[in-house]
């Protein structure tokens, strides 16, 4: 199983007839923002593994570390994930071990730093 998590514009059709005669440059933009905020957050996950944010360190050889990727399948997408067989018991716990939530919490803990990434694009036209 793999464990990620998904940035996207919600309510895109919103976002669509908004932008709806504005330049391809928006869209551009918009998109760098997701960009840098997937960057951003693939970042924060790691953190979080490594024991530097609020969740239990999840570091013994650093393969799942490692392992943290981040992907853009589509325009104003991105996707953070891992593909280590374990990830999904780390993240959601056992019942001999708590959940550590490196994926989850970061997105909790960073939406509106999200938003900012891509506002702060947006707004420089």
């Amino acid at each position: 199983m793999v464990v990620k998590i998904k940035t996207s514009v919600i309510g895109m059709a919103n976002v669509k007839k908004f932008l709806k005669g504005k330049s391809k440059e928006v869209l551009a933009l918009a998109d760098d923002g997701i960009k840098e905020a997937g960057w951003f957050i693939q970042g924060e996950v790691v953190e979080s593994i490594s024991g530097h944010r609020a969740e239990t360190k999840s570091v013994d050889t650093g393969r799942f570390k490692s392992s943290v990727q981040t992907t853009f399948p589509k325009k104003l997408q991105s996707e953070t994930s891992t593909n280590v067989k374990y990830a999904k018991e780390l993240e959601y716990g056992t019942s001999k071990m708590e959940a550590r939530r490196h994926f989850g919490n970061t997105a909790k803990r960073n939406e509106k730093k999200v938003t900012k990434f891509i506002q702060d694009k947006v707004d420089n036209i």
